[in-house]
């Protein structure tokens, strides 16, 4: 797991994981009730079963969507950017008018808008890119780790809470949501950088980009030209055009495939040559 390509897959699934923790959402899910009730938000119980109920309808929302718009950079990066920019308004907004109405109704709108961003955009694509990028035959070993870290760093963020929040402690109340804006921004940062987007891709095509070194920027655009993966590739073809009843010639296959991407000849010509 630590060696060669694989320390980067590592090293990558443990992040992914971990943008959950850097999310903040442990405090929000954990300490809802109590969260609104220090924040003087009438009916705590209900707004808190309202947010639970709002990140159900999230999750079966994201469950229509992923296979088809599933694109884990955007989606992670928008959600912690989301979370960070609503815990901002919540803390801000409670330290200039902490007793106004129009404060507490604001809380539980942006702890809405806050459990959409997370379930429905950081949440599952956390635990998909953690376990789509070990490699094949160290996958439970690498994931079982990343989830190890990640819930470290959830049990930190919900031991630690209380002492924030909490009127016998630091009292912060609300102001606790200034504690997650930078780990949220630094995740986004991260995803940006250094995740690499592997939608629609097998299991082939991931082993050879990283074997290539590509930095994540380039994941999305390669067109892989290993044997294995142009035979997974066809595979695949193969596969929907027996589902949909729409056989065609290998050369159809190959440019349909390969069709949205660039290099067709080149990938092609590599196909002949392997065959």
């Amino acid at each position: 797991m630590f060696k060669g390509t694989n320390l980067r897959r590592t090293m990558l699934a443990v992040g992914a994981v971990n943008t959950q923790a850097a999310s903040g959402a442990m405090f929000m899910i954990a300490y809802g009730t109590y969260f609104f009730a220090m924040a003087g938000v009438g009916k705590p119980f209900e707004n808190s079963v309202a947010l639970v109920a709002v990140g159900v309808i999230a999750i079966i929302i994201n469950t229509c969507v992923i296979t088809r718009f599933g694109r884990r950079r955007i989606f992670l990066i928008s959600g912690l950017l989301l979370c960070a920019v609503t815990m901002l308004i919540i803390a801000a907004v409670y330290t200039v008018k902490p007793n106004a109405a129009s404060t507490k109704n604001l809380i539980v709108a942006m702890s809405v808008i806050y459990i959409l961003g997370y379930n429905g955009m950081i949440g599952a694509y956390a635990w998909l890119s953690g376990g789509e990028l070990p490699s094949q035959h160290l996958r439970s070993y690498t994931f079982g780790l990343a989830a190890s870290t990640g819930f470290l760093g959830a049990w930190l963020a919900t031991f630690t809470a209380p002492y924030f929040i909490n009127p016998d402690a630091l009292n912060w109340g609300p102001k606790y949501g200034y504690i997650w804006v930078p780990p949220c921004l630094l995740a986004a940062a991260w995803v940006f950088f250094f995740l690499p987007e592997v939608k629609g891709r097998s299991l082939e095509e991931i082993d050879e980009m990283f074997a290539c070194k590509l930095p994540a920027r380039k994941f999305r655009g390669y067109v892989c030209t290993s044997r294995s993966a142009i035979e997974s590739k066809m595979r695949n073809a193969e596969n929907d055009d027996e589902e949909n009843n729409k056989k065609g010639p290998a050369v159809q296959t190959i440019e349909r495939v390969f069709g949205d991407e660039k290099g067709v000849a080149s990938v092609a010509e590599t196909a002949l040559h392997v065959a």
